[in-house]
């Protein structure tokens, strides 16, 4: 997904912005005059008044008559008893782990309906669950002067070597949700699925199908995978079912597009009875190349194992076998997070914005418009069961 176009005035503020938040230009500088910033960007001087005034109006420069344009100094520290302008500079980040494929693309959307008709840019940024792109990605954010983000969690079970950037963002009382994980030192609000319950259900759906042999791949480097693991247990025990660990593999982000294939060369080097009955995947891409990896191996699904996922992902509906899944709430959590956003933005462009620390369960419906004291510290969707024909029902012995 390509970003959208933003205006040039605002190119052109996002630009200014860098300078000051960089230190390249410091209070009392002068930066470069109209006619300077006319040439050097290619654009109108009346394009580069728009953006020089919005600056000034904002707090960010000085202009003075014959002499130039400053940048202010003296620019006080948050005081959460103070009214303080910000900079309107109508972008905002959204970093996720991936943004071309899967269910990143509807999330965004929903982000788009809410954000785009009130005049915001949306800034993608991808860290393909990697540390080191996703400092890069925050790099940008402030380089870019983004009002407020939206972040997806890095590799959310892992320490993450990136709070201090984070930090930087913070105490530029810049507003922050997060998604499906949160970084706990952060302490800002987060929008995630309920996904130790999610599994639980599938799995619990396999059980009353008759399967008592169920393995399962789990990804690790990622909170949605341990929760998703934990709900599996919970359902094997809920059931008196048998635990086999060792049809239970684990995998990161690296070996996404390999794990099913080594799990089914496995699962056919053994012989019925040996083998599980059932596979719970820790999502539809892993299930869907899990299906793909039994027809190369000459296996039926669900024939001769039933194969269940998570997300609801449409390709998952698309071939001969129509998975049995968990709806990921994709486009109503794009919608939720802007909504949350921009309520944080005009609280922050008022008064600082104080972190939400109540928790909040909620289905289908959500709520209303909060301020920052009724917020919750957690969103948390239900998941719902989608039946599919990946799944067959086995005689109990």
């Amino acid at each position: 997904m390509k970003r959208k176009t933003t205006p040039k005035y605002r190119q052109l503020k996002h630009e200014i912005l860098s300078w000051i938040h960089s230190g390249r230009f410091q209070p009392g500088d002068a930066i470069p005059s109209e006619h300077e910033l006319a040439s050097q960007y290619g654009i109108s001087r009346h394009t580069v008044r728009q953006a020089i005034t919005e600056l000034a109006h904002e707090g960010w420069l000085i202009r003075e008559q014959g002499r130039g344009t400053f940048v202010a100094s003296g620019q006080p520290a948050p005081d959460p008893h103070v009214h303080v302008q910000r900079p309107r500079s109508g972008l905002v980040a959204v970093v996720t782990t991936y943004i071309s494929d899967y269910i990143f693309p509807s999330i965004i959307e929903g982000m788009e309906s809410v954000l785009t008709p009130r005049g915001f840019t949306i800034l993608l940024l991808n860290t393909r669950n990697d540390f080191q792109q996703e400092a890069q990605a925050i790099s940008s954010i402030l380089e870019h002067g983004a009002e407020a983000v939206i972040v997806e969690a890095t590799k959310s079970s892992y320490p993450n070597p990136n709070l201090a950037h984070y930090f930087r963002l913070l105490e530029r009382q810049v507003p922050m949700v997060m998604l499906h994980s949160d970084y706990l030192e952060l302490g800002v609000p987060c929008i995630r699925v309920d996904d130790a319950g999610g599994c639980e259900q599938v799995t619990r759906h396999l059980l009353e199908m008759g399967h008592r042999f169920i393995g399962g791949i789990f990804k690790q480097d990622d909170m949605q995978g341990r929760h998703r693991l934990r709900g599996f247990v919970r359902a094997l025990r809920a059931f008196g079912a048998p635990l086999h660990p060792e049809w239970l593999l684990s995998y990161e982000t690296p070996d996404m597009d390999t794990v099913a294939a080594l799990y089914i060369d496995r699962f056919a080097r053994h012989l019925p009875g040996q083998r599980p009955t059932a596979v719970v995947c820790y999502n539809d891409y892993i299930a869907l190349q899990l299906i793909r990896a039994c027809k190369q191996h000459g296996f039926s699904v669900p024939e001769d194992i039933s194969v269940v996922g998570f997300d609801d992902f449409q390709l998952a509906l698309a071939g001969e076998v129509q998975l049995t899944t968990v709806r990921h709430p994709k486009f109503r959590m794009g919608v939720k997070a802007a909504e949350w956003i921009l309520e944080m933005i005009s609280e922050a462009r008022a008064v600082p914005c104080a972190t939400p620390n109540a928790r909040e369960h909620a289905g289908a419906a959500d709520g209303g418009n909060e301020t920052a004291a009724e917020r919750p510290r957690e969103f948390v969707f239900t998941p719902e069961l989608v039946l599919g024909t990946s799944v067959r029902r086995v005689p109990l012995d």
